[in-house]
């Protein structure tokens, strides 16, 4: 639970958006101190829970978080109530704080133990915290000059100084310097704008949002490999069935002699192929004809002739005159045909083209 306290603070800052802010230190570190200076004067008396004040500055609102005091020398030591308001600390800035201020005295010496002890602590914000603070070096007094951090305190928090990434402010005197303020501002401004503008958001949504982008990213994965393994039985069915294509296609055939078949696969007519055949094939039939008519014709000559001449023998003669007759006039007939064959040189199958 935290206490509310709202207050209003004029300043020589620029407005700008809302700023939200978490102090954190061991007991007696000076946070309500660091808190008075952000927003003026105010009592912070609640050492068990965290106390969440706003106030404007500049024109923007401002919301600071105190949290309760840890134990300096050992997170063991500081009580589990008190760890979860640490813990709980961030959540009360939602969506998260824009800065979250280390504070430390300034001129004590930290022991490591003490040095321990403040990063454990943090560190029960995340890691990630460190990218996200700043040390606040606080004094009560206003002996500023006389206590500069970086001679009493340099080797005694450098390896905080390093964690922050060196980013530190100074905070003297009780009261609110406006000098001062502005400077811190102005810093937290910086390290914002070196975190591109980001916010520490709390362990619980980071680890949320890790679960949900974890989800995501197994399931596009998942999906990812679907398509893949979709598109490479695509590509293989697509090889499978050109292989099956070009199987279809009888190697006898070149493709020249493709071109030659219509669309159902038959072999195309050339109209001018079919006359040269017919004419050939003509040829052929007279040629044919001929033969049997001419042995025919010129057996029947023969006959007669024989007849005449053996007609002044006798019947006899006659009859032996149409056999000669008949015997010459075949003879005659094979002798014509024979040269006409040799004249035009007539050979069915060679004369009719795509005939082997």
């Amino acid at each position: 639970m935290a206490a509310d306290i709202s207050r209003k603070f004029s300043g020589d800052l620029s407005p700008q958006s809302d700023l939200r802010i978490v102090l954190l230190g061991k007991v007696g570190a000076g946070k309500s101190v660091v808190a008075g200076h952000i927003l003026g004067q105010g009592n912070w008396k609640d050492k068990d829970m965290c106390v969440k004040t706003e106030g404007e500055v500049a024109g923007r609102t401002v919301t600071v978080v105190e949290t309760p005091g840890w134990d300096k020398m050992s997170v063991k030591r500081t009580s589990s109530r008190i760890k979860k308001e640490i813990v709980n600390s961030v959540t009360l800035l939602p969506p998260g704080p824009h800065a979250l201020l280390l504070v430390v005295p300034l001129g004590e010496e930290i022991s490591d133990d003490e040095k321990k002890s403040v990063q454990d602590h943090m560190e029960l914000l995340s890691e990630r915290v460190w990218k996200h603070t700043m040390l606040v070096f606080v004094s009560e007094t206003e002996e500023e000059d006389k206590v500069t951090p970086f001679e009493q305190v340099k080797e005694s928090t450098r390896d905080l100084l390093e964690k922050c990434g060196g980013r530190h402010n100074v905070l003297c005197g009780p009261t609110s310097n406006r000098t001062q303020v502005s400077e811190l501002l102005l810093n937290i401004e910086g390290m914002v704008k070196d975190n591109a503008d980001d916010f520490f958001l709390p362990q619980v949504y980071y680890e949320l949002f890790e679960r949900t982008r974890t989800t995501y990213e197994d399931r596009e994965e998942k999906l990812k490999q679907s398509y893949e393994l979709q598109l490479t039985q695509t590509k293989a069915n697509t090889e499978l069935r050109k292989r099956r294509n070009s199987m279809d296609v009888s190697p006898e055939f070149s493709t020249e002699e493709q071109k030659t078949k219509d669309d159902h696969g038959c072999q195309k007519v050339d109209q001018e192929t079919v006359k040269v055949v017919s004419m050939e094939v003509g040829k052929s039939l007279m040629i044919y004809n001929l033969n049997t008519i001419s042995l025919i014709l010129f057996a029947i000559i023969g006959g007669f002739f024989g007849a005449i001449a053996g007609a002044q023998y006798g019947p006899l003669g006659s009859c032996v005159g149409i056999v000669f007759g008949i015997a010459v006039g075949v003879l005659v007939s094979f002798g014509i045909c024979a040269a006409v064959s040799k004249t035009t040189d007539i050979s069915p199958k060679s004369q009719i083209p795509g005939m082997r």
